[in-house]
């Protein structure tokens, strides 16, 4: 042990001789590990394969900075319509007034159909044409659209038919789908990408925000609220 931990020492000092090389020492590593792996929850929520916070409450599978920026707000007569189903289904029903959440995959139908709140509408409808088209249907005007599901382009298209003046479409994964954010762009809406870790996965990507010009939502404290590990 002794000899293990004078290589160590040796190779540190080695190391922090070589210039732009930061050397970081263990008692500095869990802080950091902390925020991320507890107070974020990522280590249970990739033992769940969901994403869930550290005390296991579902949270959407957006990244991290996404997630903050939402729940700094007041949505509470707020209505939503999402593309994809899950944990956000559940997140934004403890958050909004109405949400309307629509799923192609009927096996995930029907486990999440279990856990459904009851200001949510979760209906099933396959892969196609009518699955984008949906959002006609209910013939409403939404404060937020999520496009988080199959056929994102065709989804996104009907979003901005059904976005309300002072409204928020968000897209997941967008980093995998520029065609998709130009298009939203061209029709005058703000993005605003969010990069970074996310619950579950072990690697970074963005969620994106595409305001109205007019966008008008609450925040629920003084801003800028503290960030989860902050507040040094």
């Amino acid at each position: 042990m002794r000899f293990v931990s004078f290589v160590g020492k040796r190779l540190v000092t080695m190391l922090s001789k070589i210039p732009g090389v930061e050397v970081c020492f263990s008692e500095q590593i869990p802080d950091y590990l902390q925020i991320y792996e507890e107070k974020w929850g990522h280590a249970r929520s990739r033992h769940l394969r969901r994403p869930v916070n550290g005390s296991g409450d579902p949270l959407p599978w957006f990244t991290y900075p996404a997630i903050e920026y939402i729940q700094q707000l007041d949505l509470s007569d707020r209505i939503v319509f999402e593309w994809g189903s899950g944990n956000s289904s559940l997140f934004f029903a403890d958050r909004v007034k109405q949400i309307t959440s629509v799923e192609s995959d009927r096996d995930w139908f029907e486990t999440i159909s279990k856990e459904k709140k009851d200001n949510q509408t979760l209906v099933h409808v396959e892969e196609g044409d009518s699955y984008p088209a949906y959002i006609s249907k209910t013939k409403d005007l939404y404060d937020i659209i999520i496009i988080d599901g199959k056929l994102r382009a065709n989804c996104a298209e009907e979003a901005i038919k059904h976005i309300k003046p002072d409204g928020l479409i968000i897209l997941d994964n967008s980093d995998r789908h520029p065609d998709i954010s130009s298009r939203l762009r061209e029709k005058d809406l703000i993005q605003v990408d969010m990069h970074g870790l996310g619950p579950v996965n072990n690697y970074t990507w963005t969620t994106t925000f595409f305001f109205r010009r007019s966008y008008g939502f609450r925040a629920k404290n003084i801003q800028p609220v503290i960030p989860l590990g902050g507040g040094f």
